[in-house]
């Protein structure tokens, strides 16, 4: 199977069960991100753990183009710059950014975004549209 293929029905799949789950489970999602908020060696975790798949995501699918194939690389580089970020910048500013977007708002918008991006990257790769 090309691997552009079986990484748009795996990322499109990802994308729309956690979109609706953010977007069903919200007000018991946000309980739990400020709890991470609260543990330094869990952020720590997190953005290892996130740079070490981004990276291996950008080494594997390195196709800079302007179609569905261009925003799987583009989900590794973003997932490298977020952990960069967290990895980088003091813990405190860490924490406020990760408050600042913990709410309603954010979840429902950010699960709306990752439902339609899903449903786009699983009709690529199940050739539901080209």
């Amino acid at each position: 199977m090309d691997l552009s293929i079986f990484l748009a029905k795996l990322f499109g799949l990802y994308f729309l069960i956690a979109g609706v789950i953010v977007m069903y489970r919200q007000r018991s999602l946000m309980p739990a991100v400020t709890e991470i908020v609260g543990s330094r060696p869990l952020i720590l975790t997190v953005a290892l753990g996130q740079l070490l798949a981004g990276l291996a995501l950008m080494i594997a699918h390195p196709i800079f183009t302007a179609d569905w194939r261009g925003i799987i690389t583009l989900i590794g580089a973003w997932i490298v710059f977020e952990s960069l970020i967290y990895l980088m910048l003091p813990y405190g500013k860490v924490a406020k950014v990760l408050r600042k977007f913990n709410n309603g708002t954010w979840f429902t918008s950010g699960g709306f975004l990752a439902v339609m991006l899903g449903a786009y990257l699983t009709g690529i790769g199940f050739g539901l549209w080209q």
